[in-house]
């Protein structure tokens, strides 16, 4: 990859992987903000966005992987990259709806691309 990309450098050796496929990896975000995981969804190639099909594989990677990793939860959301860090890698971020995460706030005012009923999942 060679380039200064902080989603290209991460050392996968030292990060708590949940899925991988050769298009993607999900991945438990550095900073959980407060909840109890949130994950995000990768392309491995570095690129800026996808095309609609590999959009679609995308979310149901991320839809079937987020109903075991937010077990816990009852819903998740699966949301756009309005707020990313991380601007030049595609990637979608992954959590559950804790109202007491610092971030929530920021949750509220993000694009959801999809709410994830999980029926399984319990209240905080």
């Amino acid at each position: 990859m060679g380039n200064n990309c902080p989603l290209c450098n991460l050392e996968l050796r030292e990060e708590e992987i949940f899925y991988e496929d050769p298009m993607f990896i999900v991945l438990r975000t550095r900073d959980l903000k407060g909840h109890r995981e949130r994950i995000m969804i990768v392309a491995k190639e570095h690129i800026h966005s996808v095309d609609y099909v590999t959009y679609g594989v995308a979310l149901q990677t991320a839809e079937e992987v987020g109903k075991i990793v937010f077990a816990y939860a009852p819903k998740f959301v699966i949301m756009d990259s309005t707020f990313a860090t991380i601007k030049e890698h595609w990637h979608l971020v992954m959590t559950d709806l804790n109202p007491k995460s610092k971030d929530f706030d920021q949750i509220l005012l993000t694009r959801w691309v999809k709410v994830v009923d999980n029926i399984n999942g319990e209240m905080f």
